[in-house]
């Protein structure tokens, strides 16, 4: 019944979700901007939040290759605001938070001479950047707003992201895709069912410094190959963060009625290259630029933007980091990504993946925009990617799961009592008519 194939019944689930998604977007609001540029200080933020979207995810374009049992497809997201869901807060609420344009720029400069610091200096000027910026929710995130700045180094560098002089930490993602994948669809057998080929035509990454890092591995995260087991390791790929991640066995937990397997993330995944080795070639631009644990640079995959991934608040994280900022409050229950999954389909019931973006800042080079600022990962946002199989379709799920399971037990028990009444009727037979050979005997 899973197998994908034009006419199967999980098509359509197949093309688009029938559980709703929700992107749940927290950002920092930054209270001190001055005592940080200025004095150095350690920056207070007040995280305000949730802003909470639809997300809306459609498959097309697919392309059937029976051959190897695979399916291509590209898959295009669009999110619209939920004010409901979003406890009042709306897209016109004002945010101050880092300039990550500014900051990109003078990481961009500050190994190159005084002269050419002292240009970008003046176009600073010019352009009247500020290190920290009042924004409008939605310009900051889906909506972008005009970025001279940006807009007038899209006339020398081009535009490979189609930005068009706007900045925007989610433009121009909305009502677009993120590539072609090549998926297994279980005609040639369930083992690598919904497992990721290939991304944009290619069978690995290129960004990292390592085979193990560039490898692409596991599902999209909704479904797995049937048959999961506690020991099962369950593993993601995500272009968001240009990498493939894997959850381990947590617990076993009820949805709706169902039984299900909770996976997160383990501690050792995300550990620094100093406590895991593996991490190693995750290091940009090498092994003597090593983030702490639970950070990743995204600037090989990212257009060359300053822009550092981490779990939400530092969670399992790096300690370090996290004391040098001012409201946060990392802990499992609002951080933790996580997936739970009915083991004998592998579909995700629940799933909540967590990701924080920020902004690495420090003095760079001689640039006096950036001379008394301190050295810390800026958290610019974080987001909760969350969807819930309901009480509705779970009910649909037991029916399909358990109740083949139940069924096949209770004829099975009927049977084996039916046998054992034949044996038992068989037995009491062949007593009497031996009892009766034996007295015709006398």
């Amino acid at each position: 019944m899973l197998m994908l194939s034009e006419n199967s019944k999980t098509l359509t689930s197949f093309i688009k979700a029938p559980v709703p998604i929700y992107m749940q977007i927290y950002l920092f609001n930054v209270t001190n901007p001055d005592a940080i540029r200025f004095h150095g200080a350690k920056p207070i933020l007040k995280e305000v939040g949730p802003y909470t979207y639809r997300e809306v995810r459609e498959k097309f374009d697919l392309v059937w290759g029976h051959d190897d049992g695979s399916v291509s497809y590209q898959q295009n997201f669009t999110f619209f605001f939920d004010e409901e869901m979003s406890n009042g807060l709306k897209e016109t609420d004002y945010i101050t938070t880092i300039n990550a344009v500014m900051v990109t720029v003078a990481a961009k400069i500050e190994k190159l001479g005084p002269a050419i610091q002292a240009m970008v200096e003046l176009a600073f000027l010019r352009f009247k950047e500020s290190l920290f910026v009042t924004r409008t929710v939605g310009e900051l995130l889906f909506r972008g707003y005009k970025e001279p700045l940006l807009n007038e180094l899209t006339k020398y560098i081009g535009d490979p992201t189609n930005s068009k002089g706007r900045f925007g930490f989610f433009y121009p993602r909305n009502n677009s895709n993120d590539g072609t994948y090549k998926v297994r669809t279980g005609e040639n057998g369930m083992d690598n069912y919904l497992n990721i080929e290939e991304w944009n035509g290619n069978h690995t990454l290129s960004y990292w410094n390592s085979t193990y890092c560039n490898m692409i591995n596991g599902t999209d995260g909704s479904q797995y190959p049937p048959k999961v087991t506690k020991n099962t390791v369950l593993r993601i790929f995500t272009s968001q963060l240009c990498r493939s991640l894997y959850l381990t066995f947590e617990k076993e937990i009820s949805h709706h009625g169902i039984n299900a397997y909770r996976f997160t993330a383990p501690e050792e995944m995300l550990q620094a290259a100093d406590q895991n080795p593996d991490n190693a070639c995750y290091c940009y631009p090498d092994q003597q630029h090593c983030l702490g644990s639970g950070m990743l640079n995204l600037q090989p995959c990212a257009q060359g933007a300053n822009i550092i991934m981490s779990t939400p608040h530092f969670y399992m994280g790096d300690k370090v980091e996290l004391a040098k900022l001012v409201g946060l409050n990392p802990n499992k229950n609002d951080h933790e990504t996580f997936l739970d999954v009915e083991p004998r389909t592998g579909v995700t019931m629940k799933a909540a993946k967590k990701i924080q973006i920020n902004v690495p800042l420090r003095p760079y080079g001689n640039l006096p925009s950036f001379k008394n600022v301190p050295e810390v990962v800026f958290p610019v946002l974080w987001v909760n990617e969350n969807a819930d199989v309901n009480e509705t379709l779970s009910k649909e799920v037991r029916k399909g799961v358990s109740l083949p399971f139940v069924v096949v037990n209770a004829i099975c028990g009927i049977l084996i009592f039916i046998g054992a009444i034949l044996l038992i009727a068989g037995g009491v037979k062949f007593s009497r008519v031996r009892n009766s050979h034996g007295q015709q005997k006398l």
